[in-house]
């Protein structure tokens, strides 16, 4: 189950030249209005923050797993948001919906490790995401959240852009 998907913005707005930084920089500014969230961590609170976010099931359940930047540094990333989310041997894993990366796309990989285990109480996951900037300390903060009761108490972790942000919960 080494199958990689991958989901990147429409033809138009890959296109160099001067439309790609017109049409790039317009993309940035929708996406800042339609995805902005206020303060996500205590210690950042009234930052302003630009989220994304794919959606995976795992064995039927449907998560989403949210990585969020300041709105001030948005126009630091500088590629894909890639994202490898490791679960159990034999554990169905795919992706729903892809979200649009802070304008560059997403890479989403399923992998399976036999150091995770499905428990009557749940399955083990391991979320590892790398949002690549042109700034090293721009701020990610990265949560996994299985759909209904886990959108009001995320798993989370902060980390920092061009490092690989790993997270350990369950679903």
């Amino acid at each position: 189950m080494d199958a990689k998907l991958v989901h990147w913005m429409p033809s138009w707005v890959c296109q160099r030249g001067r439309r790609h930084g017109v049409v790039r920089t317009a993309s940035v500014l929708i996406l800042t209005g339609l995805l902005l969230v206020q303060g996500p961590v205590a210690g950042l609170a009234g930052v302003g923050w630009c989220r994304s976010d794919p959606v995976v099931m795992i064995n039927g359940t449907a998560a989403d797993v949210f990585v969020s930047v300041p709105v001030d540094d948005l126009l630091t990333i500088s590629g894909p948001t890639e994202f490898v989310i490791t679960v159990p041997n034999g554990t169905d894993a795919f992706l729903v919906a892809a979200g649009v990366g802070f304008g560059y796309g997403e890479v989403v990989e399923f992998r399976e490790s036999g150091s995770l285990k499905a428990t009557p109480t749940g399955i083990e996951l391991r979320v590892a995401v790398y949002v690549p900037a042109t700034d090293k300390s721009t701020p990610v903060l990265v949560e996994f959240a299985p759909r209904i009761i886990g959108i009001l108490d995320p798993a989370s972790v902060e980390g920092a852009a061009n490092a690989w942000i790993s997270l350990r919960t369950m679903v």
